[in-house]
């Protein structure tokens, strides 16, 4: 099945912003359920600062694998026209930088403070 071209456009930084509202949702229940308590967050490694670590790998890795498989897709030489080819490159690029921006904006909860301590 063929994606519409404003969703194969989209999809990248939809992708992105499911990821991230995940990954602090988390974060934030994880704070709110640790209540402040100086014990939750002892140690160099807490269970919240691995449940978000591993949550950053696994969505960096999501996007970094659907970027490349956009990127490696062969478009079909007898269905091609301007406007998908066109689409198709846009999709790819944007593609890229959702992959670029998933670290990027990710790396802050592994490497911040937890609930601001």
């Amino acid at each position: 099945m063929k994606a519409p071209p404003l969703l194969s456009i989209m999809a990248g930084f939809a992708l992105w912003s499911v990821l991230f509202l995940l990954l602090y949702g988390a974060q934030a229940t994880g704070c709110h359920l640790a209540g402040g308590e100086p014990s939750a967050m002892a140690g160099s490694y807490p269970a919240l600062r691995w449940t978000l670590t591993v949550l950053a790998a696994l969505g960096t890795t999501a996007v970094m694998l659907l970027s490349w498989k956009k990127r490696t897709r062969r478009p079909d030489p007898s269905k091609a026209d301007d406007l998908t080819n066109f689409t198709r490159e846009v999709s790819r690029y944007v593609w890229l930088g959702a992959a670029a921006a998933t670290p990027f904006t990710f790396i802050g909860v592994i490497s911040l403070t937890l609930c601001g301590t």
